[in-house]
């Protein structure tokens, strides 16, 4: 694909654009985004996404799931809690007396007009069963400054189909909620995959979008981001839905002013390596797609990766674990994966998918998410300064860390 080169000026709302803290002694505060004075902090989990709002330095987090993974198959224990961290102060639970029902794996974003986060979807099954999973259709609004939850929409109309993993942009030409994709099976074992489009208006409620172009192959687990200069959703990989394939690296933009698929990057090996629920960022400021980590074919990621909007390639941009290509098996168990597995990068966080993954101050902030090879969920809090390019643990992990990263000698990666 032949890169277009030119010159766009391009008016943002203020409120996309994170200015630095200021110090009263007028330095740019860069060391204050690391404080951490509050003792309160969220449990382990994972499914969780991160909503952030540059007005009031507050990132939101809701729900998720903190279930066992037990001979790798993850058990549901659904949470309910709002949680917010806020920028040199930490974490702090929200005692809401209305909010959504407990549940993982829904679409949110941020409406920067209203100061607001949007939440969509998701999914949810009491703790301790199995069989089909409760999908949601609703639509809930969050308000920053009061810190209140309010039901905007009950999913009974003529609306999305219920469902989990939508994904989510707020568009700034149209000031509208879009929503695209996800998963519609409420069976565990069958997968409905959508590449469908719904807009949303406080004013005239839900619409459906025709698509078309040059569209991705039909797919779940994707990642995807919002890039508010061009007004596109932007989608990275996936997997087909059937966990025996091997994952997708393509990349792809979807125009939201016409509904126009078009394919960026075919993938290979000039891509970021094959996965699944991989966190995407619009860095605004360098006009470029950021991506961390997420489940490859072979593991968790911790790798970080820019893909520039003035050229057609994938760049490495911090360093990270790196698999040495062992194989499976430890201590007589063939699934327990042994201590050698990957060479460790003690200078960034532990490999993870499904992650709370923001971006504020001109930093990646990073909590918690499944760390699979370890069976286990981290709740620890990390951010990656973009313009020192460096990682910075902010709140050490109780869970899901590796031997080696949490430094214990053990015979396996994990125990």
């Amino acid at each position: 694909m032949t890169a277009l080169r030119f010159v766009l000026f391009v008016l943002l709302p203020l409120s996309l654009v994170a200015c630095p803290l200021v110090d009263d002694d007028g330095d740019d505060g860069r060391n204050d985004l690391d404080v951490i004075s509050s003792d309160e902090r969220p449990s382990k989990r994972t499914e969780v996404i991160a909503v952030a709002d540059p007005a009031t330095d507050k990132m939101l987090m809701f729900g998720g799931n903190e279930g066992a993974i037990v001979n790798q198959i993850p058990l549901a224990t659904y949470l309910g809690e709002t949680w917010l961290f806020e920028v040199g102060v930490g974490w702090r639970a929200i005692a809401a007396s209305e909010a959504p029902h407990a549940r993982g794996r829904y679409g949110a974003v941020f409406d920067p007009n209203q100061g607001r986060a949007l939440l969509f979807g998701g999914r949810w099954r009491p703790e301790g069963q199995s069989g089909d999973y409760t999908t949601f259709g609703d639509l809930w609004e969050f308000d920053f400054a009061t810190e209140t939850w309010a039901e905007l929409d009950d999913g009974s109309g003529d609306g999305p189909d219920a469902r989990y993993y939508p994904q989510a942009a707020w568009s700034v030409e149209d000031n509208a909620l879009y929503i695209m994709g996800g998963l519609t099976n409420e069976d565990p074992l069958i997968f409905e995959r959508n590449l469908d489009l719904w807009r949303w208006t406080d004013g005239d409620g839900w619409e459906e979008v025709d698509t078309s172009g040059d569209a991705p192959s039909m797919r779940g687990f994707y990642g995807t981001t919002y890039d508010p200069i061009r007004d596109r959703m932007i989608l990275f990989g996936g997997q087909p839905g059937d966990f025996q394939s091997l994952a997708f690296n393509d990349l792809f933009e979807l125009d939201l002013s016409s509904g126009e698929w078009d394919e960026l990057h075919s993938g290979g090996v000039d891509a970021p390596f094959t996965r699944m629920h991989s966190h995407l960022q619009y860095d605004v400021e360098r006009d470029r797609l950021l991506l961390f980590g997420g489940h490859t074919d072979i593991g968790d990621e911790n790798d970080l990766w820019e893909f520039p909007a003035d050229r057609d390639s994938w760049e490495l941009i911090a360093a990270h674990d790196t698999f040495t290509g062992e194989r499976f098996g430890c201590l007589g168990n063939p699934t327990e994966v042994p201590a050698d597995y990957v060479d460790i990068d003690q200078d960034a966080p532990e490999r993870r998918q499904k992650a709370f993954v923001a971006q504020l101050y001109d930093s990646l902030w990073v909590f918690g998410g499944t760390h699979s090879e370890c069976s286990d969920h981290l709740d620890d809090m990390w951010r990656y300064d973009l313009e020192e390019q460096s990682w910075t643990e902010l709140i050490e992990a109780r869970t899901g860390e590796s031997c080696a990263r949490r430094g214990d000698a053990c015979e396996c990666l994990c125990l």
